[in-house]
């Protein structure tokens, strides 16, 4: 087992997509919490009552969207790791959440059994 598990919270509108992450997530020795959030709103309660120290999120989300939720994480805990995974893949949504300091820019439909992998890059040896 690694020496440091992480907190993940999981944000998208969509009870499947967070069910298949979760699915996989899950299966990782060195996971410690999942949470998760439907909407911005709930989101940011989540930061605000847990030690998080990955979002994985969408774009689109009710309320205001994941790039507004990228801005409120970076500013308020700019150590959280920042993963979008989003069916937006167009040029300008992940220069946006480059420049915004977001940490990978990840396409659902062809990416999604990467993350597993890029979260273990996140773990200390």
């Amino acid at each position: 087992m690694q020496s440091h598990c992480l907190n993940i919270l999981l944000v998208d509108d969509s009870k499947l997509v967070i069910k298949k992450l979760s699915e996989i997530l899950i299966e990782l020795d060195w996971l410690n919490s999942i949470t998760e959030a439907y909407s911005y709103s709930q989101a940011t309660a989540a930061l605000a009552n847990k030690a998080i120290d990955v979002v994985l999120m969408d774009v689109k989300i009710p309320g205001k969207n994941g790039i507004e939720l990228l801005g409120y994480i970076k500013e308020n805990f700019p150590s959280i790791i920042t993963i979008m995974v989003t069916n937006e893949v167009s040029q300008s949504y992940r220069s946006l959440c480059q420049t915004m300091g977001c940490d990978h820019y990840l396409d659902k439909s062809t990416e999604f059994e990467s993350i597993p992998g890029l979260l273990e890059s996140y773990l200390p040896i």
